[in-house]
C-alpha cells in the first residue's frame, strides 16, 4: 500500500513537470535543492549548509505540510511520506516572471555580488515558473489526503524570516566588506542575539535559549579560516564562553562553572564534523540551563551562597554547623537562624537531603556497593545511613535499586 501512494505521489507531479525529490534526512547533499545556485555558484561550502538541513527536516512533524520561501524566492513545500524516514519536497518553483524587476530587487535584498549576475540569471532561467499556485496547492493536497487522510494534516506557512539559521549563513556568506554599514547590521544584529541568548540562559528557559544558540550559531564571517571545522570549534568555544559568563550572572559559583566550562572544552575538540558540533551546541545550552537551575544562589545572601557552595563541592567533607560557620567567617547560631530563614529547613537537614540525593544517583546509575555509597555520599556508618536514607526516601537503599532497576528495564 505504501508502495502504491508513493509512486501516485510520485506520478501526479511527473505528469505536471513540477520538481519533486523524495530523501531521507541525514543527506550527505542538497544541491539538488536549489539546483546547485548556493553551492556551485556563490561556492557555500555544504559542510556549512547540511547541518543546518539536516537539522531542520528531521524536526520536520508527520501529517505535516510545509510551505516555505527562501530569500531567493525559491518555493518549496516539504511533507513527509508513508515511510516516515523519507520525506518529499516538491520544488523549486517560483511563481513570479523572472525580469529585470525581479532581479533588481532581488539583488538588492541578497547583496550579491555583480560579477555574479549574469550567472545567477542563468540559473533562474532553469527553475520551473509557476503562474498559478493553486494549481500546485490542489496537487499537494490531493497527495497529501492519500497520504494521511483525508483533512488529517496541518498546514505550516514558513518564510526565511522564521528559518534565521537556513537564511542567515547565505547574508553572512554574501556580506560586502566595501559596504561597512551592511557589516554594522550584521555587527548589532549578532551583539542583540548573543544578550538575548545570556538573558534566556540566565533565566532558564530552555526552549528559547536553543534558539538563540541556533540563531547566534548562523552569525558567521566563512572562510576566515581554511579548516571550516577548525572555524566551528572556535565559535562553538566562544558560545560556551557567553554561557558561561551568563551562569556567573546568574549567580553560580564559578567552581560549578569552571568544572563545566572545560568539560565542555575538551568534548568541542573531540568532535568529529560540523553536525556534531550543531547538535553538541543545542545539549551545551541546556546543560548551562540546567546548572544554573540546581546551583542559582543569587537570592542568597553571601554567607548563605558560600556555605551552599561548600556543601555541593564535597560531600564527604566535616559539613557540620560548627565546621560551616568557620569556613564562611561567622558565629554558628547566627548561620543556623540565617540558614533555615532564607533556605527554609535547618542547615544539617539540607546537609543530609543533599547526601541521600547524590547516593540515589549512584544506586541508580553504577554497580557500587551500598557500604562504598554510603562513604562516597559523606555517611561512612552504613546503620546511620539506611535509617537516614529511609526516613528521607520511604525505603531502604536495597530498596531502591531494586525500584530503579525494575523500571529501567520493565
Amino acid at each position: 500500500m505504501k508502495q502504491i501512494i508513493k509512486d501516485f505521489v510520485k506520478e501526479m507531479f511527473a505528469i505536471s513537470n513540477i520538481p519533486h525529490h523524495e530523501f531521507a534526512a541525514p543527506c550527505s547533499t542538497y544541491e539538488w535543492l536549489d539546483l546547485g545556485l548556493r553551492t556551485k555558484i556563490l561556492g557555500i561550502s555544504n559542510s556549512l549548509l547540511n547541518p543546518l538541513l539536516n537539522r531542520r527536516f528531521r524536526e520536520l512533524p508527520s501529517h505535516t505540510i510545509l510551505y516555505c520561501t527562501d530569500i531567493f524566492q525559491f518555493h518549496y513545500i516539504f511533507m513527509r511520506n508513508p515511510d516516515p524516514d523519507h520525506i518529499y519536497c516538491i520544488g523549486p518553483v517560483i511563481y513570479e516572471r523572472t525580469g529585470d524587476s525581479f532581479f533588481d530587487e532581488l539583488f538588492d535584498s541578497v547583496h550579491i555580488p555583480n560579477e555574479l549576475w549574469e550567472s545567477i540569471r542563468s540559473h533562474y532561467s532553469n527553475v520551473k515558473y509557476l503562474p498559478y499556485p493553486g494549481m500546485l496547492d490542489d496537487f499537494t493536497s490531493l497527495c497529501a489526503n492519500r497520504i494521511y487522510g483525508k483533512g488529517n494534516y496541518t498546514i505550516c506557512y514558513k518564510d526565511e524570516k522564521e528559518f534565521p539559521d537556513w537564511s542567515q549563513i547565505y547574508h553572512n556568506y554574501l556580506r560586502v566588506p566595501d559596504e561597512p554599514f551592511m557589516n554594522i547590521r550584521h555587527i548589532e544584529d549578532r551583539y542583540e542575539t548573543e544578550n538575548a541568548l545570556m538573558k534566556a540562559v540566565s533565566s532558564g528557559n530552555e526552549a528559547l535559549a536553543v534558539e538563540c544558540a541556533n540563531r547566534f550559531f548562523s552569525y558567521r564571517i566563512p572562510q576566515r579560516l581554511s579548516d571550516h571545522l577548525r572555524d566551528d570549534r572556535d565559535l562553538c568555544i566562544t558560545l560556551n564562553t557567553i554561557l558561561r559568563k551568563s551562569a556567573e550572572h546568574a549567580g553560580v559559583h564559578p567552581i560549578h562553572i569552571d568544572s563545566f566550562s572545560n568539560g565542555n572544552i575538551q568534548q568541542i575538540e573531540r568532535l568529529a564534523n560540523a553536525e556534531q558540533l550543531l547538535l553538541f551546541q543545542n545539549k551545551m545550552v541546556k546543560g548551562y540551563c540546567r546548572l544554573i537551575a540546581k546551583y542559582n544562589l543569587k537570592d542568597y545572601s553571601l554567607p548563605i551562597q558560600k556555605a551552599i557552595t561548600y556543601i555541593s563541592t564535597d560531600l564527604t567533607a566535616d559539613l557540620s554547623l560548627k565546621s560551616l560557620a568557620n569556613q564562611v567567617n561567622v558565629n554558628a547560631s547566627y548561620l543556623s537562624t540565617l540558614f533555615k530563614k532564607e533556605v527554609g529547613i535547618p542547615l544539617t537537614e539540607y546537609v543530609n537531603r543533599n547526601r541521600i540525593e547524590y547516593s540515589k544517583t549512584l544506586l541508580s546509575d553504577t554497580d557500587l556497593a551500598i557500604k562504598t555509597i554510603a562513604i562516597y555520599s559523606g555517611i561512612p556508618d552504613i546503620q546511620y545511613f539506611t535509617r537516614m536514607f529511609k526516613r528521607i526516601t520511604g525505603m531502604t537503599p536495597k530498596a531502591y535499586r531494586t525500584q530503579t532497576y525494575t523500571k529501567e528495564f520493565s
